[in-house]
């Protein structure tokens, strides 16, 4: 399957920001579960899978001490502003891929969302790499969608959007239920103090937030042009869904989140390296 299409690069970060925003609200505006002392200086923190590097800019200005720090971002695919954010570096990696040997044991927070289903089945691995790259002490904090957590998705087309979803992901080799065993694998790679979080994220009239309905619609609605980008690329396209309605998906898709919303459940995992 494809490893990552998007729209254009403007539109992928439009979404990424706006979905951002959604989030956080079931975070109380926060950007980040784990107890980081945004008070210290000298940090040093990585976001994996970080697109243009928008979450790393929110995250410097939470900072007593931004200058001090040091801020690394990495992505699959280089959407990277340009010049970059100041005070952020950023950078290609694959989280299927060696990190650099020099990053183990030295970053105080790691950071990461929305990427592991491309690990495939060697999440469990991927995990192990990146706690790897946390000093003792530090904080490691993951989030993936969970979306079977909810049997309030009833709707036709949004049904559909998780078939088509699952058949993509299980392409790669990865199981849809597969942020349900997000903890275990936390645990596994060594880390204490976990705690499993999940966020009942709202999409339109179904969003806590009503300012915030229609923005969640909209970075909904652009995953979902990234879906269709992708299933039109794959030789006799997609067998969760019928060629007539895959063409019409994508408006009767946005009509059905306008109206009547849907749940995009979001698993939080978080753990500390035990001290040296």
């Amino acid at each position: 399957m494809p490893d990552y299409f998007v729209a254009s690069e403007e539109a992928e970060n439009k979404r990424l920001e706006q979905a951002s925003a959604a989030v956080r609200a079931y975070m109380d505006g926060n950007l980040f579960l784990a107890p980081i002392d945004t008070t210290r200086s000298n940090l040093k923190v990585l976001d994996s899978a970080t697109n243009n590097g928008f979450w790393l800019s929110q995250f410097q200005e939470t900072l007593k001490d931004p200058n001090s720090a040091t801020l690394i971002g990495t992505d699959l695919q280089d959407r990277f502003p340009k010049p970059p954010w100041p005070g952020i570096h950023l950078q290609i990696q694959d989280i299927n891929e060696p990190w650099p040997e020099s990053w183990k044991s030295t970053f105080d927070y790691v950071h990461q969302t929305l990427v592991l289903f491309q690990a495939g089945p060697k999440q469990r691995e991927a995990i192990h790499s990146l706690g790897e790259l946390v000093k003792p002490g530090g904080w490691i904090e993951l989030m993936e969608p969970q979306y079977d957590t909810t049997s309030e998705n009833n709707e036709p087309a949004f049904k559909q959007f998780l078939d088509m979803m699952s058949e993509l992901w299980a392409m790669r080799g990865t199981k849809s239920d597969f942020a349900a065993g997000l903890e275990d694998m936390v645990k596994d790679a060594g880390f204490v103090d976990v705690k499993s979080v999940l966020l009942p994220i709202g999409i339109g009239p179904k969003h806590k937030n009503p300012e915030l309905a229609d923005v969640s619609v909209e970075s909904t609605v652009g995953g979902g042009k990234n879906i269709t980008i992708a299933g039109k690329l794959i030789p006799g396209g997609l067998k969760s869904i019928s060629a007539e309605d895959f063409e019409t998906w994508p408006a009767r898709f946005e009509e059905e989140l306008r109206t009547k919303g849907a749940y995009m459940p979001l698993r939080v995992v978080y753990g500390r390296k035990p001290d040296a």
